[in-house]
Parts: C-alpha cells; structure tokens; sequence
C-alpha cells in the first residue's frame, strides 16, 4: 500500500484496515495464500458482503 518512516503499510486483498510491518518481514504471497483470499473475497461477494 505504503510506506511511513521506517515501515511498510500494507493492507488485505478485499480491503480493510492497514497495519505496518518491518520491511524485511514483507514478502510474496504464497499461491496457496492467494487462492485462499481470492475464494475468501468471491464468497462474501456472492454473499452480498462485498460489491
């Protein structure tokens, strides 16, 4: 998402609140991760929890 200082903003998939890390902690996501919150995200949508 960001940055501020010395810190990396980063924020979920669907959205949703920010939180800071150290940016030696940060890396990419797995594919199982990312499949995970895509379903996750298509769920709620069809839910009517997201538009």
């Amino acid at each position: 998402m960001g940055h501020e200082g010395p810190y990396v903003q980063l924020r979920p998939v669907g959205g949703g609140r920010e939180w800071d890390c150290e940016p030696e902690a940060v890396r990419a996501a797995t594919t199982h991760e990312r499949l995970g919150a895509v379903t996750s995200y298509e769920n709620a949508r069809s839910r009517g929890e997201v538009l």
